[in-house]
């Protein structure tokens, strides 16, 4: 009996090293492909924090992704996924997704047609995997916020100190099954703080999304700071236990003649008028 556990050592430490250097690929195949920042930085009209953080349990690595990316007409890219499962395949689906959607952005189809052809890439690329998405453009000059959805959960407006979240318009899972996708606008305003997040941020074993998503709103109430946003959901909803990794990417609107530095001072702007306490942001169905 324990000569056959002194020969089963080496067949674990082998198994344990060969997990070691598929986390270490994965990492590294992340770090490649995601842009990592660790200050806030500026988009046309925006400024931006984005945080990452890998899953603490098990030492598994998923697949949340996002894009910032200013585009030839001057529209910003915004959008953030998370492909179901760990490891190697997880990284790259999450390279497939993000490289797809980058590149079909530039045509300037509308985000629900993203939606589209992102679902029948996963359809018939990787059957096996399901993935989630909020895509969409942001226009500096009206501000306006057009975006779309697969099975991803909503992102959360703060406007004059209350957080919500957007009305979603319709979309399942990548990979789901074949339906048509929606897109919805909202009016975005100098001082609005908009968060998008991955699944891993709000679901726990122990807790259900809702009660999840009930204490981002509250942590994210009353903030006025893309960092201090990030900060506040990561004190409310801390992931050092998660058995996913989480991505977080904050934006702050600015007003014209806004700097990031200038975004510091809290970036009130013009949303403090009485008629701002709610944008404009009913799901307008684009199919």
């Amino acid at each position: 009996m324990h000569s056959a556990a002194r020969r089963s050592y080496p067949a674990g430490s082998a198994l344990a090293a060969e997990l070691a250097q598929q986390r270490h690929v994965t990492l590294e195949l992340q770090r490649a492909i995601l842009p990592l920042h660790d200050e806030p930085f500026e988009l046309p009209g925006l400024r931006a924090v984005v945080r990452y953080l890998p899953a603490g349990s098990g030492g598994r690595v998923g697949g949340d992704w996002y894009i910032t990316a200013e585009l030839p007409g001057g529209h910003v890219l915004l959008a953030i996924g998370d492909v179901a499962g760990h490891g190697l395949e997880a990284a790259a689906g999450m390279a497939r997704l993000r490289g797809a959607l980058a590149g079909l952005a530039i045509t300037g189809a509308p985000p629900q047609q993203l939606m589209g052809w992102l679902n029948d890439l996963v359809r018939h690329v990787a059957p096996e995997h399901t993935a989630s998405v909020v895509a969409g453009y942001f226009d500096p000059a009206s501000g306006m916020l057009t975006w779309a959805q697969a099975g991803h959960p909503p992102p959360v407006l703060v406007r004059c100190g209350v957080a919500r979240t957007l009305p979603q318009p319709d979309g399942i899972l990548l990979g789901a099954g074949e339906q048509p996708y929606a897109a919805a606008t909202v009016q975005l305003q100098p001082g609005d703080l908009l968060l998008l997040y991955s699944d891993g941020l709000v679901e726990r074993r122990d807790t259900g999304f809702d009660a999840g998503l009930t204490t981002l709103l509250t942590a994210a109430a009353g903030v006025t700071d893309p960092e201090e946003v990030i900060a506040a959901a990561l004190r409310a909803l801390p992931v050092a236990d998660s058995e996913d990794d989480t991505c977080l990417v904050a934006l702050q609107v600015l007003g014209q003649g806004d700097t990031a530095g200038q975004g510091d001072t809290g970036g009130q702007g013009d949303a403090a008028s009485a008629d701002s306490t709610r944008p404009s942001d009913e799901p307008r169905s684009q199919r």
